[in-house]
Order: C-alpha cells, then structure tokens, then sequence
C-alpha cells in the first residue's frame, strides 16, 4: 500500500487531507491501495484566526468531525524529525515513538509567534497564538475581578500593531470593560498597542490606514509608536525610552515564523522559515513533498508571495491535497493561483473595514463590514460540519471561497 502523510491539523493541513481523499475517491482508488494519514499534536482543528475572542474553548472542532467521514487515518503525535531521504516520519506518542514511512509528503505544520529573548516575556506575557494561550488569557482576563492589585488591574497591553495585534486590541476593549463592570470600574479600563514602526498597521496602505487610525481613536485604544518594549514583568511594561506602562495585561503579538520542523528539510528558506515550491506545491528539491500553508513560500500571481493567513493556508490546502495524489499516480496536477485578495479586519465594537487588492482600497467598513466578517468568522473557514462526506468532497473543489457573502 502506498502512503501520503499530512503533518498538521491546521487549515492546510486539514484541506490537504480531504482533498488527498476526494481525488483518490474520483480516481476510484481503494482505501488498501493509497492510505492518507495525518499526524496533528492533538485530535483538534483549532479556528486560530479567532483565538483573539472570549470562549476560545468553542473555537477547536474535533478532527475526527472532518477527517473520519472521507476516510482518512489519524495519528495523534508530535512530530520529532522528519527524514527525507529515508522518507519517514519520526511521531512521538503518549506510549512510545513510531517511524510513519511515506510515498509522498504534505508538510502542512503552520507558524508560530517569534518570541525574542526578552526579560519577562516568557513569563508574563500572553497571547492567542495558541489554544492553550488563549485560554489562558481569557482565564486571566475573567480573573482580573479577583486581583487586589489597584494600579494598571484593568490597562492592556499589546506589543506589535499589525494585523493580529490590532484585532486583539480591539476586541479587548470590550472584554475588559465587561469584567470591569462589575466592580463598577470601566471607566478604569484603558488599551494600549505599542509598535515600533512610526505607524499601527503599517500594512494596510494609504487609504486604508486613516479608517484604521480612526477607529481606534473612537475606540479610545492608546498607541506608542516608534516604540519598543525592553522587558515585562507582572505589574507592567518597561519601554526601550525608559517609560513605564502598569498593567495586569500584557499581550505579545509581533510577529510570527514557520514550524521549526521546516529545519529538517534540506532546502534554502525565505526570512520567514518557508520553504520555496512549484506552482503545483511541490518543494523545490525535493522530489516526493509538498508544502502548503504557512510553511510555503508560493506565489498567488506573477507578482505577489502568499501571506501567512488562512485565506492563503484554505486554497493551497485543497490544490496540494489534489496533486500530492496526482504526483504520486503520475498524473499531472493544477497550479496554484489565487488572484482574489482581499482583507477583513475586525475592529471590535467599531465594527471592521474590509478592502480589496494587495493595494488594500476601503470597500466597506463600521457595520457593513462587520457583518462580512462575522460571515469570514462564522462561516467561510470552516469545513462542512454535516459528517457528510459529499459536502466535504465538494467544499475541497471551491479553491477560492467568496469572504463577501
């Protein structure tokens, strides 16, 4: 029997895997003949764009929801090392380690937050990198009613005011003022972003940038730009001018990079840990893997790098999942394209600005965007949750999802 070995549960690894079973199943290729597995750290598909909301303990679907209804194996382990030449994958479990030979490769293990070696961040900072960071950060928001610190008990701080670091803000504001009114303290409440370049969002281009600025000025969220921070401890932030900020609260979300796991494969990779690939997917040099996701370095266009996102991680899923089996037939496969760009921030009790093209023009924004957002949130990234497998099948097919429903 042959083998396609996934490794992550994330949202290219997951569509990888039911696009892997819906070719097999149209070339009409039995489960003994090509087996698909994928190897995830835990049995959950976490919705990670949304761990910057309250109850992150709703956001994680079970895998076995998605994966058994097309047939695919699921191996619960962390991935140790991964041999390219011997093509196998060293999988540490709970009762022992086991070696998963493979025919082909989807290396499909996302990205992390950079951490720098920084006094205290280890320790007293949090985030929503992770589930369990997640919760942990809610858990420590709803217990903030309970400290018997006064000074900063109800401040925020957020390092890094880029995408992720300004929905974070912005959703604080309203989780904050909502554990703080039960002491009668809201007015007490304040939010910070701290960024180093001279603007939040520097990203977001000229037209958009003024929207993004305002609302956060409606919203009352602080910035200190051009500013780094030199160390955090429980109380508060120290900044690299020597300023002090005291709070209870300080998030870290500056910036993030490609599993470490993507040392194991023999290639050159960008600044970021991405590995280059072929408009198929495929690993530049390596013969029989594939890589999708934020582990890629794949181009949308002639012009533009895919993004470390999930409207970029869904689509690359779903076309390596298809020529991973092709490549492994022999068949030829489809090139991955993805002209459509678009961007939905959300902006908390603002609502959201939604813009178009990588020039990032303001087409909706407040409510109206809002509502588009809560559809991107809700609806559009997640897979078909009827245990149907015709619905997974065919939601693998849409490579690019409409995010303006």
């Amino acid at each position: 029997m042959k083998r396609i070995v996934i490794i992550g549960g994330g949202f290219a690894g997951v569509w990888s895997a039911i696009s892997a079973a819906r070719q097999l199943h149209k070339l009409q290729m039995e489960n003994n003949e090509v087996e698909v597995v994928l190897v995830n750290r835990d049995p959950y598909f976490g919705i990670r764009p949304r761990f910057y909301e309250q109850n992150p303990q709703n956001l994680r679907i079970p895998l076995s929801q998605v994966l058994d209804p097309v047939g695919v194996r699921f191996i619960e382990g962390e991935v140790g090392k991964i041999d390219t030449n011997g093509q196998k994958v060293l999988v540490q479990q709970k009762d022992g380690q086991m070696d998963l030979a493979y025919d082909r490769l989807v290396f499909a293990a996302g990205s992390q937050l950079v951490l720098p070696n920084l006094a205290g961040l280890h320790e007293y900072a949090f985030s929503t990198d992770t589930y369990q960071q997640a919760i942990k950060l809610d858990n420590h928001i709803n217990g903030l009613v309970d400290s018997d610190k006064v000074e900063g008990k109800y401040t925020a701080v957020v390092v890094g005011a880029g995408f992720t670091g300004i929905e974070i803000a912005s959703e604080l504001t309203a989780r904050l003022r909502k554990v703080a009114k039960q002491e009668n303290k809201e007015a007490e409440v304040r939010v910070i972003l701290v960024q180093r370049t001279s603007t939040v969002a520097p990203d977001m281009g000229e037209q958009s940038l003024p929207i993004v600025e305002k609302a956060l000025r409606d919203m009352n969220i602080e910035t200190y730009a051009n500013e780094t921070v030199s160390s955090i401890d429980s109380e508060g932030v120290t900044l690299q001018s020597g300023g002090r900020i005291p709070a209870l609260t300080t998030i870290w979300s500056a910036g993030v990079k490609a599993s470490p796991l993507a040392a194991d494969f023999p290639v050159e990779k960008d600044g970021l840990g991405r590995m280059p690939v072929d408009a198929n997917l495929k690993v530049k040099g390596l013969s029989s893997v594939f890589s999708a996701g934020d582990t890629a370095l794949a181009m949308t266009d002639e012009n533009h790098v895919a993004l470390m996102t999930c409207q970029h991680a869904m689509p690359q899923g779903k076309v390596a999942g298809h020529n991973v089996v092709c490549d492994l037939l022999g068949i030829e496969g489809i090139p991955y394209k993805q002209e459509q760009y678009v961007t939905c921030l959300d902006l908390g009790p603002w609502g959201a600005l939604f813009t178009n093209g990588w020039d990032r023009i303001p087409q909706y924004q407040g409510e109206d965007a809002k509502k588009i957002k809560m559809n991107i949130n809700q609806a559009v990234i997640y897979p078909p949750l009827t245990g149907n497998r015709e619905d997974l099948f065919e939601a693998s097919t849409q490579i690019i999802p409409d995010t303006r429903i």
